[in-house]
């Protein structure tokens, strides 16, 4: 009998003292975290972003997540992807990175694209023309008296790369070389129609605040090519406009 009311004593003393251990766990784990990593809050897509859509403020969210999978490349703050376009289509729910993202100052037109423009040393003017320069490209015409006529102005020049399309930066020497250049499909008409009817030489603006020269080279009409103040009917009136949005 008296082995009964142990065995009973001893039960009940383990299921108050469950009880109790339950209701310790419970006070100290609502009031201290146990969990101390630290948390960043990072943007991901609301909704599915297709490749080349600019991304507004109803497209992204915040996610919060632990420090174990943050990486450097997550974006924090939406001011960093809203007005971006994306360069990959972006799933509901997954991470944006900054790789994925494309600036304004980055965007092209639709029929931009990138020529190369060949130059010897007396072309670059001594070496003068490098990365980041503005020229005027003009056409002095096969068998004619008057000036060269200039086919496209303030045109920005994105490089200076060598023969296996490597950047030359400032060891250009008497090397021959290429200007890389980006275009839309009516500057490029002009510089290849120019190429076929005289030479193409290039002037360098002295600074970026110098206005535009006046794009005078005429699209011949009828295989003849006349002055601005000659040609009636011509294929294509001068253009002065950058391919590259934001360009100077």
């Amino acid at each position: 009998m008296n082995k009964r009311i142990v065995l009973k004593t001893v039960l009940v003393c383990f299921g108050i003292f469950l009880i109790l251990a339950s209701a310790g766990i419970y006070f100290f784990a609502s009031r201290y975290e146990l969990d101390t990593e630290k948390r960043y809050q990072v943007i991901v897509a609301e909704t599915d972003i297709p490749m080349g859509e600019v991304i507004t403020n109803e497209m992204v969210i915040y996610k919060t997540i632990k420090e174990s999978g943050f990486t450097s490349h997550m974006i924090q703050s939406p001011d960093q992807v809203i007005g971006m376009k994306t360069l990959d289509p972006v799933m509901k729910g997954d991470y944006i990175s900054g790789y994925d993202l494309l600036p304004p100052d980055k965007w092209y037109r639709d029929d931009s694209r990138t020529i190369i423009l060949p130059m010897d040393v007396e072309g670059r003017l001594a070496n003068l023309i490098k990365k980041g320069s503005l020229i005027d490209i003009k056409v002095h015409l096969k068998d004619s008296m008057v000036p060269p006529k200039t086919v496209l102005s303030r045109v920005f020049v994105e490089d200076i790369l060598d023969e296996n399309g490597l950047s030359l930066g400032e060891n250009i020497g008497s090397k021959k070389a290429y200007a890389k250049v980006v275009l839309d499909k009516a500057q490029r008409d002009r510089v290849y129609v120019a190429s076929q009817y005289g030479t193409l030489i290039y002037e360098l603006y002295c600074d970026n605040t110098q206005k535009a020269s006046p794009e005078d080279f005429i699209i011949p009409v009828n295989g003849v090519n006349k002055s601005s103040s000659e040609a009636t009917q011509p294929l294509d009136a001068p253009v002065n406009t950058t391919a590259k949005e934001g360009n100077p």
